[in-house]
């Protein structure tokens, strides 16, 4: 487990992504479903999946992930930090539930549909991880191409890592 976080913090310190400008943190609390990922291991499994963003007074944004796994309801309650006060697309995310003391994972919003706040990529350094998100828990099949296409050429990912989420679960508006 340590030479894990070692090589997370690692490349959190070297890789970096073009973040998103001006992201409007009130706009975008809420709830996002995942379309697609690169799962880590703690997803493998994983179906019905979202995150609630809730902004917190001090500035910090509480994340609820929700998800079915193995049939089960599982959560995983994190705690955002904005690390970057101008443009509000880099944070530092601590796990909250379960507790993981000392680590701090990189969060940078890499993609964001500007107008409504329809869909969103979170990328992570050294590209072993992404998340494609959208308010909604489907999206058009176009867009989804077209989000791969910019996430090969402008941030290297390999599409071909990113497995569509499983949504089977009626949802309330």
């Amino acid at each position: 487990m340590q030479k894990i976080l070692f090589i997370l913090f690692f490349y959190s310190s070297i890789y970096c992504f073009e973040t998103v400008k001006n992201l409007n943190i009130e706009r975008f609390m809420g709830k996002w479903y995942v379309i697609a990922s690169i799962p880590n291991f703690v997803e493998k499994g994983c179906q019905n999946a979202s995150d609630l963003y809730i902004l917190n007074q001090d500035g910090t944004i509480d994340i609820y992930y929700y998800a079915d796994k193995d049939g089960e309801p599982f959560t995983i309650q994190q705690k955002g930090i904005i690390k970057d006060n101008i443009h509000k697309s880099t944070w530092k995310i601590q796990f909250v539930d379960p507790w993981i003391p000392f680590y701090k994972a990189p969060y940078e919003v890499i993609i964001l549909e500007e107008e409504n706040y329809e869909y969103m990529v979170v990328g992570y350094p050294g590209n072993d991880l992404g998340w494609i998100m959208a308010r909604t828990t489907i999206m058009d099949e176009q867009i989804y191409l077209n989000i791969l296409d910019r996430l090969e050429e402008k941030f290297n990912y390999n599409r071909n890592q990113f497995e569509k989420m499983i949504h089977n679960r009626k949802v309330s508006p």
